[in-house]
């Protein structure tokens, strides 16, 4: 039986899953600066922003659409699937994926623009009232859905599920 995911079970999952994605990042970093040096190439930011976009929704991607949960989501058993209760597609996960780091990004600006090159830019105050704002609402309206779908799970037509362990 599913149940709505509690927000903190999420939380917990996202977190055990940015700490994989960080470690994936880094090997991808690694292995971008090592070809880039053996070659002769100059780093173009484009380029690499798109590449660890694209491992990001491999990793992710992937664990969605065989199986419906990441490793964090595992740990904390989660489980994804589309609203009519079928396995999400690659169209699925690679909407959802873009649309989790546009809300994390909300969630973590106000946390950057503490950083002191930023925390003087021009509109700092107002950009980080607007996010924790954002943030805040996102929240309120994820916990009075009768499902728990956050931001991410409404806009791509998919839930987080809960299955609670079995009696012993």
């Amino acid at each position: 039986m599913m149940l709505p995911a509690p927000i903190w079970r999420r939380f917990a999952a996202a977190v055990y899953d940015g700490l994989l994605l960080l470690g994936l990042w880094m090997v991808a970093l690694m292995i971008d600066t090592v070809v880039r040096d053996v070659v002769g190439i100059e780093r173009e930011w484009h380029a690499l922003r798109a590449y660890l976009f694209l491992i990001g929704l491999a990793f992710f991607g992937w664990f969605w659409t065989h199986g419906g949960q990441t490793l964090g989501m595992r740990a904390w058993r989660l489980h994804l699937r589309r609203s009519n209760g079928q396995p999400p597609r690659w169209i699925d996960a690679a909407l959802r994926y873009a649309l989790m780091l546009v809300c994390w990004g909300i969630v973590l600006t106000p946390a950057l623009l503490q950083l002191p090159r930023l925390a003087s830019a021009p509109h700092a105050k107002a950009v980080t009232t607007t996010t924790v704002l954002a943030t805040a609402l996102g929240l309120l309206l994820t916990r009075l859905d009768a499902r728990r779908r956050a931001p991410q799970d409404w806009l791509s037509g998919t839930e987080t599920g809960y299955e609670p362990s079995p009696p012993r």
